[in-house]
């Protein structure tokens, strides 16, 4: 290969020592070519490994790395960690059921406050975080500043600067695709906080109800089999952008609640809807699109066996019953539609080709949530002897 950057392997294949000097000119050229190949191998250098090992290798570092930029992503966006509790415990202090008038974490006050089981035990008026940790004297102080940095953060992230905004967006969506179950998990949960925060932007209309929704609704339609597990989790997603972009209704955080209608300010053919109070205010429940896109009404009537009459009736039907197990049904129902059309016409060796292509299958009917919604799947971790799709072809 000699110094010819050219002859580098394909930026995901390991690299190799006979790699090395290819490798080096093309970090010396500068630029992002270097990173993104650098970065597509989990930053691994398998030296003269053989090619079966080095693959597994840097295969399994990659999901590795994928789930753990995932959770960087959490952290800064409150969904997991230190600043997550800080919302857990204004969710436990503003939550009437659970604290009744009694706004203080007592360990008195109710059953429900008093933490988990290792936990009852603590004196009288103790003030308990909503995890069942101890509060100190001066959390409400380091709360309220904690909660001022997520907003912050939160606000920099996606309308602050564009390159950063675009780029993260982009990745969040590409990564809804990417073959490994726990990374999809963490990867809704994130859809949700961008959605609550930017929804009502127009600026993302476009990354939000065409390529965001095309991402989701394939992964529902296509059933792959690395997706089991998870499907409940897409459908929320599917429903939050709908729900946002289409139908004037804003979801509480993280995609929970029922549908919030918000009252229309114009009748049809040009229907806008009044702003959720709670528009710049994210980690409450976001805004909505005030004037509803025609994306994804686009979408999915491009869908295998959908039609107008069909969108139109999910429409109907996700404004009618607004309750959250509803609309997930509606949609679940509706989408099952394109996945029987596409199976029968789109991929007819899924059902009579014996060959498996491992992750890539598609989800057998036991494993279908479309078609079997009673069953509850557990997903497992990464094993320790990892396969490769070249392994599972074998």
């Amino acid at each position: 290969a000699g110094s010819n950057p050219a002859m580098l392997p394909t930026p995901c294949k390991p690299l190799f020592v006979t790699d090395c000097e290819s490798a080096a000119a093309l970090a010396s050229n500068g630029g992002e070519t270097w990173f993104q190949s650098y970065y597509a191998r989990s930053c691994l250098f398998v030296g003269d490994l053989d090619n079966e090992t080095a693959e597994s290798a840097v295969e399994k570092y990659r999901v590795e790395f994928t789930r753990t930029c995932g959770d960087v992503i959490q952290s800064a966006l409150a969904l997991k960690g230190d600043w997550a509790l800080v919302l857990a415990n204004i969710a436990k202090e503003e939550d009437p059921k659970r604290k009744g008038a009694d706004s203080s974490f007592s360990s008195s006050s109710s059953k429900s406050s008093k933490g988990p089981p290792n936990r009852l035990l603590v004196g009288e008026g103790t003030k308990l975080n909503a995890d069942g940790t101890l509060r100190n004297a001066n959390q409400s102080a380091l709360d309220a500043r904690k909660l001022k940095r997520i907003n912050a953060l939160n606000h920099f992230l996606f309308l602050e600067n564009e390159a950063v905004a675009g780029s993260l967006t982009l990745t969040v969506i590409q990564c809804l695709t990417y073959p490994d179950t726990y990374t999809c998990r963490r990867i809704t949960r994130i859809c949700h906080r961008l959605l609550e925060t930017v929804a009502w932007h127009p600026r993302y209309t476009d990354l939000l109800g065409r390529r965001m929704l095309a991402s989701v609704t394939k992964n529902i339609v296509t059933e792959p089999k690395w997706m089991v597990g998870v499907e409940w989790d897409m459908i929320n997603v599917f429903r939050d952008i709908y729900c946002r972009l289409v139908l004037g209704q804003y979801l509480q955080s993280g995609g929970q609640g029922a549908g919030m209608q918000q009252p229309s300010t114009s009748a049809a053919p040009v229907l806008t809807y009044e702003q959720a109070k709670s528009a710049d205010r994210p980690l409450q429940g976001g805004g909505i699109l005030t004037s509803p896109s025609e994306l994804p009404h686009q979408l999915l009537v491009s869908l295998p066996g959908i039609s107008v009459d069909m969108v139109q009736k999910l429409d109907q039907d996700l404004k009618t019953n607004r309750a959250a197990k509803d609309q997930k049904d509606n949609i679940r129902d509706f989408l099952r539609v394109a996945a029987d059309e596409w199976k029968e016409n789109e991929h007819p060796n899924s059902s009579g080709n014996t060959e498996s292509l491992g992750i890539l299958d598609r989800a057998v009917a036991e494993e279908s949530l479309l078609h079997n919604p009673k069953g509850s799947h557990v997903v497992e971790d990464i094993p320790e002897t990892f396969v490769t799709n070249r392994k599972s072809r074998a």
